[in-house]
C-alpha cells in the first residue's frame, strides 16, 4: 500500500517545481576542471537533543485536520486544509523514501549548524510547492488553459490510486474526500499545462545571447598533467623539484600527449586510449560558450576555447594550467541538453515574477498548519496503529517466552529427577 503512494508522491513533487534553492548548508570545493561539489552536514547539540526536540517534547500527536478550515489565503484565493496536507503527506512520503537508504529520517534533527530541522525544511518545501502551483494557476485564464477529457481521465486514475493507497482512517484524519482530492489534482494538472505554455512563450522571446547560452557541446579528453609530483625524503617531507626537472617532466608529458593524439587521429578507440593514458577522474564533459556545464560547473578559459575550436569528430591538444588535454569533440550541439537548458532558463525567468507575486500578495497560513508538528511517528494513522499493535504483540510474546523460560529453569533436568 505504501509503495503506490510513494510513486505518486514522487510524481507530484517534481511535476511543477520552480527549482527552489535548497536550504541545506553546503561547503564547496573546486576540482581540476573547475567543478564544484556540495557536502551536507548534520549536527546536533552536545546533549544529542535538538532545539526542535525540546520545543516539541509536549506534542505527542497532532489533531485531525478540519476539512472545512481555510489553510492558506493569498491574493483572492483560498486553499482548504486537505489540499495543503495532500502536499504534506506526498512530500513527506517521498522524503522518507529518499532517505530510507540512510535509515529512518529524524524529523527533529537539524540539517546543519544553525539551520532548520528536517521537519521545518519539509514544511517549507510544502508551502513552496503549494504556492508555486497557485502562482501558475493565476495564468490559466490568460493562457486559456482548460482540462481535456484525457486530463480528466488521468485525474480520475490518480484519484483511484490515491484512494487505494490510503485507508478510510487515513483519509478521515486528513479530511480527504473525492471532491477535494480531485480539486487538488486539477490544480496540479492546470499548473503543469500553464507552465508549459509560459515556458514556450519565454523561449520564443529569447535573445540571441540567451539562445547561445543554451547551446552545449560535448567533448572527451585525456589529461596528461604537467605538474611534477615532488618525492618525499626519509622523514616524509616533500623535496623541492628543480626547474630543470619540472621542465623535463613537462616535455615528456607533451611528447606523450602528441603520441596519444597521433594514435587517435590514426583511428584508435579514444575511450580505450583514455583507459590507458588519462590522468583525470573525468572523461566526458558538456559546456556552453561561457564555459558553464548544465549543472553550473565552470571550466577554465583555455579548456572552453579549445572545446569550441573543434569541429565534431576532430581531435587536438589543448594546454591548460592542469596539463595537456588530448580533446575530441563528440557533438557541437547537444540538442537534448540544449532543450533542457532552454526550459531551465525560461523557468528561472519566472522566479523574479514569482517572488514579486509573493511580496505583493503576502501568503497567510492558518494556525493549524503553523502549529502542526512533524513527528517521528508515522504520518498515516493506520500505519501508526499497526506498528503500535505489532509492538504490543511483540512485547507480549517476549513476556510469554520469558515466563516459559523461567518455569523451565525451576525444573531439574530429567536425569536428576527421581
Amino acid at each position: 500500500m505504501k509503495g503506490k503512494f510513494v510513486k505518486k508522491a514522487a510524481a507530484i513533487a517534481v511535476a511543477v517545481s520552480l527549482g527552489a534553492a535548497s536550504l541545506a548548508g553546503c561547503s564547496s570545493a573546486t576540482d581540476e576542471t573547475g567543478a564544484q561539489s556540495g557536502t551536507e552536514t548534520v549536527q546536533t547539540s552536545d546533549s544529542g537533543e535538538t532545539q526542535a526536540q525540546a520545543e516539541t517534547e509536549a506534542v505527542t500527536e497532532n489533531d485531525p485536520i478540519d476539512p472545512d478550515a481555510v489553510a492558506l489565503e493569498i491574493a483572492d484565493m483560498q486553499v482548504m486544509a486537505p489540499e495543503l496536507f495532500y502536499f504534506y503527506l506526498s512530500m513527506r512520503t517521498q522524503m522518507e523514501y529518499t532517505y530510507q537508504a540512510l535509515g529512518t529520517v529524524d524529523w527533529t534533527m537539524v540539517m546543519y549548524d544553525g539551520g532548520p530541522t528536517y521537519g521545518e525544511y519539509l514544511k517549507t518545501m510544502v508551502e513552496s510547492q503549494l504556492l508555486q502551483i497557485l502562482f501558475w494557476n493565476t495564468y490559466a485564464q490568460e493562457d486559456n488553459i482548460t482540462l481535456s477529457d484525457d486530463d480528466q481521465e488521468q485525474i480520475a486514475e490518480e484519484l483511484s490510486s490515491f484512494n487505494a493507497a490510503l485507508t478510510d482512517e487515513d483519509k478521515a484524519f486528513y479530511g480527504f474526500n473525492d471532491e477535494n482530492v480531485t480539486q487538488t489534482l486539477e490544480h496540479i494538472s492546470i499548473a503543469g499545462k500553464v507552465m508549459d505554455a509560459e515556458v514556450e512563450k519565454q523561449i520564443a522571446a529569447f535573445t540571441d545571447e540567451e539562445k547561445e547560452k543554451c547551446v552545449y557541446r560535448t567533448v572527451q579528453h585525456i589529461l596528461l598533467k604537467t605538474e611534477m609530483e615532488a618525492e618525499t625524503d626519509e622523514s616524509g617531507n616533500a623535496e623541492t623539484v628543480s626547474e630543470e626537472d619540472a621542465q623535463s617532466f613537462k616535455d615528456e608529458q607533451k611528447a606523450k600527449a602528441e603520441e596519444v593524439l597521433a594514435k587517435a587521429q590514426a583511428g584508435e578507440d579514444f575511450e580505450a586510449l583514455a583507459d590507458e593514458y588519462n590522468e583525470d577522474s573525468g572523461f566526458e564533459y558538456s559546456l556552453n560558450s561561457s564555459g558553464q556545464s548544465p549543472a553550473g560547473v565552470s571550466y577554465v578559459q583555455e579548456f572552453t576555447d579549445g572545446a569550441f575550436a573543434l569541429s565534431e569528430g576532430e581531435v587536438a591538444i589543448v594546454e591548460t594550467e592542469y596539463g595537456y588535454h588530448v580533446m575530441k569533440c563528440i557533438s557541437e550541439n547537444d540538442e537534448e541538453l540544449g532543450q533542457e537548458a532552454q526550459r531551465t532558463l525560461a523557468v528561472n525567468k519566472y522566479n523574479e515574477i514569482y517572488q514579486q507575486w509573493l511580496t505583493d500578495n503576502e501568503p497567510a497560513f492558518y494556525d493549524g498548519w503553523q502549529n502542526y508538528a512533524v513527528l517521528n511517528t508515522p504520518a498515516l494513522p493506520s500505519q501508526a496503529e499497526a506498528e503500535s499493535e505489532a509492538a504490543a504483540e511483540s512485547e507480549a510474546t517476549a513476556e510469554t517466552e520469558a515466563e516459559s523460560q523461567a518455569d523451565g529453569d525451576t525444573q531439574a533436568p530429567e536425569s536428576e529427577q527421581s
